[in-house]
């Protein structure tokens, strides 16, 4: 994305949110008629919350009552949303991983009936030699060529403005499109976004009943001189023939027809469509981003969040090396836009393709193949595309990497420009001198290259969080609320100090992105939530090893990993216990004692548990509820709320608007318990005097119980130690 910069006329309403938030939530339920969806992880919360906006009586922008289907699965889903679309409704559907693919069949007839619906896709692995439901594009790829527009959000901000600009190109084209991000990585990152003005909506889109001139001569032929702008295809006023049985005779030419007909004006369509919501929004995106790709003679081409990591290791390859690297994102993937790729990619001397997939049994991954082919036929000089010689086509290679989320780090961009450039070999010795040109990033295999640099890519002054903790005791909800907390502090700022940035807009003072680790087999085992605060914008979206706080809800911690884990020098540690002084610095074990001393962490102990109990009775809300003492605890010992001149009112009264926000619902006595909660963790956090390294070792934590004690109605008690 670029911005331009000229105060937009529709900037956008700053909210903090996931990508799964942003685009349903904020985005779909403002547009659709109806959601028709059948949960799978990590879409279902889509659904969930365009049921939710359903339930709340909210209607659409356009003053529209909508309607939400939870369908029999996904197959069933998808058939009822494009009968539903044919009908002239504006639908959506939110689907992932095996749901994509058990909709197959229904995807091909789709475009041959003029649908023109939206299929909102958190990109997810297929299940292979093992179920995973994490971040990978075997999904998509499996229906990349069922006659469907196809394009990549790199961050749920382009994902959310991706929405809007496919819905009108899937209009004006009569053409369905997937609306796609990364699952997980993208549809649960917690960061600031800008959700739409209603007036945008309005204006970008239109009604779906407004009558629009045909903007093809097929469409004229079929409808007249103008038709409505999302067409009633079944209409028993005006019946037509509608995906009938076709023999030898007949069934081709409606297939070719397509590809002039239809097909062909796509990419027209929606680079008019970028082009106005840039001029709108201030926000530019087109069929490819290019990130400092003029100059450079080796560039990466990626889909999805990798895209900012490695845009991050650009400039630091750019300012430690005088390299000249950049990188290409491709915006759309369907129709592929060979112009727009050949134009980006010719005359560079490296092209480093990066893909979430791996098709062994191909001679490439989709997006090389695609791009091979570009490239190739603007070297044979196929009319309508860009020509080029000999001495412009680059050097292609290609890498996978991220498979169901595996961690994707700067030392693996690295390792892969180092490849590249003749630096490093891969790990069986061949090397891209030798004519090899395959590499896999981020596990142990032959064919692995990494750096020995493992920079953080963190922006400079950043606070970033490691929390340790327990499947099932609330991490994530801890974490979310956490990130939520940073982000409304922003409003806080600004009504304060009123900065704007260069468009006049609010200016994003702390930047927030919260990572967390799901998984439904974590419950009951040890976990971790990632989350980071800083002035700049936050492009590595990563496991942590650079930490400066580090909150260590599980009390065991130490006895099966080690919470000190790349803490920088002089973080923070807070770890749950009810001891402090000597008696805290006994638990800790010898080599973590160690640790603390040669890097002058801080160490601190809270009883969060002991809080929780205070709070409430019940034994799963002793557990979850403990996440809120250590969020007050951060506050506590970071320099968030001393660095930006925040008082502790301010801070509090940002804090309970959060939860009314998130447990108003539920009550106020719900709110109030949660808030002392809070207040207790940031006002009982203990830092503990450094002792000695042959202080003795009760690191082993076998003695009082350390969870939450519940008591029965006759005064006994259970508990686990």
């Amino acid at each position: 994305m670029t911005v331009k910069k000229v105060k937009p006329r529709f900037p956008g309403i700053r909210v903090t949110a996931n990508g799964n938030q942003l685009v349903s939530y904020h985005t779909e339920t403002r547009i659709a008629d109806a959601g028709v969806f059948y949960p799978i992880t990590p879409s279902t919360e889509g659904g969930e919350l365009y049921q939710q906006a359903f339930a709340e009586g909210k209607l659409n922008v356009f003053g529209h009552n909508t309607i939400a289907v939870e369908a029999e699965g996904e197959h069933a889903a998808q058939g009822g949303a494009i009968a539903h679309s044919v009908c002239g409704k504006r639908v959506v559907n939110f689907t992932s991983g095996q749901g994509v693919v058990y909709g197959v069949e229904q995807y091909y007839h789709a475009p041959g009936k003029c649908s023109t619906m939206v299929l909102e896709v958190a990109a997810r692995a297929l299940t292979k030699h093992a179920l995973n439901v994490h971040c990978g594009h075997d999904d998509i790829y499996g229906a990349l060529d069922t006659g469907w527009i196809m394009v990549f959000g790199k961050d749920a901000q382009q994902a959310a403005d991706q929405a809007l600009i496919l819905r009108r190109v899937t209009e004006l084209s009569l053409t369905p499109g997937m609306n796609i991000y990364d699952g997980f990585l993208t549809s649960h990152l917690e960061r600031t976004f800008y959700k739409h003005e209603s007036e945008l909506i309005r204006l970008f889109l239109g009604a779906p009943d407004d009558i629009i001139d045909c903007p093809t001569e097929s469409q004229r032929v079929l409808f007249g001189a103008k038709r409505r702008r999302v067409p009633q295809m079944i209409d028993l006023t005006n019946p037509v023939l509608l995906g009938p049985v076709q023999n030898q005779e007949h069934y081709m030419q409606g297939v070719v027809a397509r590809r002039d007909n239809f097909t062909e004006p796509i990419l027209q369509f929606l680079e008019a469509a970028y082009e106005d919501f840039g001029e709108l929004t201030g926000r530019f995106y087109g069929l490819v981003t290019q990130y400092k790709a003029d100059d450079a003679d080796t560039v990466f081409v990626s889909l999805g969040s990798a895209a900012e990591n490695i845009e991050a290791a650009v400039d630091y390859i750019r300012e430690r090396q005088d390299a000249k690297v950049g990188s290409v994102h491709l915006n759309v993937i369907r129709p592929f836009p060979e112009a727009a790729v050949i134009k980006a990619l010719a005359g560079k001397k490296n092209v480093i393709i990066l893909e979430r997939t791996d098709e062994s049994m191909a001679g490439d991954n989709p997006m090389g193949r695609d791009i091979r082919t570009a490239l190739n036929k603007a070297l044979q000089g196929v009319h309508g595309l860009p020509a080029i010689g000999p001495a412009d086509m680059p050097r292609i290679l290609s890498g996978v990497y991220g498979l169901g989320s595996r961690d994707f780090r700067p030392e693996h961009t690295l390792g892969a420009y180092e490849f590249a450039t003749g630096a490093r070999a891969r790990k069986d010795g061949h090397a891209a001198s030798d004519g090899t040109s395959f590499i896999v990033l981020g596990v142990d295999h032959p064919y692995e290259v990494k750096s020995d640099d493992t920079p953080s890519l963190l922006p400079e002054g950043a606070v970033a969080v490691r929390f340790h903790s327990i499947g099932g005791w609330g991490a994530i909800t801890t974490g979310k609320n956490l990130g939520a907390i940073l982000g409304d502090l922003n409003d806080l700022l600004y009504e304060r100090d009123k900065v704007v940035d260069e468009l006049g807009n609010p200016k994003e003072i702390i930047h927030v992105s919260a990572n967390p680790k799901y998984g439904s087999e974590k419950k009951g085992a040890p976990t971790a939530y990632f989350m980071v605060a800083a002035p700049e914008r936050i492009r590595v979206n990563c496991d942590l090893r650079h930490v400066t706080v580090v909150l260590c809800c599980d009390p065991k911690a130490f006895t099966h990993t080690n919470p000190l884990d790349g803490m920088a020098e002089g973080g923070s540690l807070v770890w749950e216990s009810d001891e402090e002084g000597e008696q805290a610095w006994e638990r800790l074990p010898l080599w973590a004692r160690q640790q603390i001393i040669d890097k002058k962490i801080r160490v601190f102990t809270l009883p969060g548990f002991e809080i929780a109990r205070n709070a409430t009775d019940r034994g799963d809300l002793q557990l979850r509820m403990q996440g809120n003492a250590f969020l007050g605890a951060f506050f506590a010992v970071s320099p968030l709320l001393q660095e930006f001149g925040i008082k502790p009112d301010q801070f509090r009264e940002v804090v309970h608007k959060q939860y009314v926000k998130k447990f108003g619902r539920l009550g106020d006595a719900v709110v109030k318990s949660n808030m002392e909660v809070m207040t207790q963790g940031f006002e009982r956090v203990r830092e503990i005097r450094i002792g000695e390294l042959e202080a003795p070792d009760r690191s082993t934590l076998r003695g009082k119980p350390l969870l939450p004690v519940v008591q029965s109605s006759n005064g006994e008690s259970c508990g686990t130690g």
